[in-house]
């Protein structure tokens, strides 16, 4: 992976998610058109909130974004940051992949694990997982498929 752009890693990020079933959707705008609760798309699920809530029904349930998002306040806000490190911004992409009640942990799981130990080649020696500390599940599937 290294030595890669940021345009190779959002291709092959998501071309490995249309490999695996999943439909390439463009970036929603910048200022959403159906939440009136934010002010900027600020992750890559504020284009699918309806469909997560049930109130609208796409025509795929497997979904893979590079999602333009801006951060400048709330609970992930860092602005006073932002100038003073070389990691901290207001303007980024987010890159996601989304089941629609298709799947679950397991495969989620087992693609993530796929996506960057093959695709991106990183030696999976040189990877840590962590897991919220009560979900056994998540631990037992992470321990199945990282080893």
């Amino acid at each position: 992976m290294a030595g890669k752009s940021l345009k190779e890693i959002r291709n092959t990020f998501l071309k490995y998610f249309e490999k695996n079933d999943h439909k390439i959707v463009e970036s929603s705008n910048l200022v959403p058109n159906n939440d009136p609760t934010l002010m900027f798309a600020n992750s890559g699920m504020v284009q699918f909130k309806n469909v997560f809530t049930g109130l609208e029904k796409r025509n795929y349930k497997r979904a893979t974004t590079s999602q333009k998002c801006v951060r400048a306040g709330g609970k992930h806000n860092d602005l006073e940051n932002v100038g003073y490190t070389p990691r901290h911004h207001t303007f980024f992409e987010m890159l996601g992949n989304f089941s629609f009640g298709d799947y679950f942990k397991e495969k989620a799981i087992s693609l993530a694990w796929d996506l960057i130990t093959k695709e991106f080649g990183i030696n999976k020696d040189r990877l840590y997982v962590t897991v919220f500390r009560d979900d056994d599940d998540a631990f037992n599937l992470w321990k199945k498929v990282a080893g």
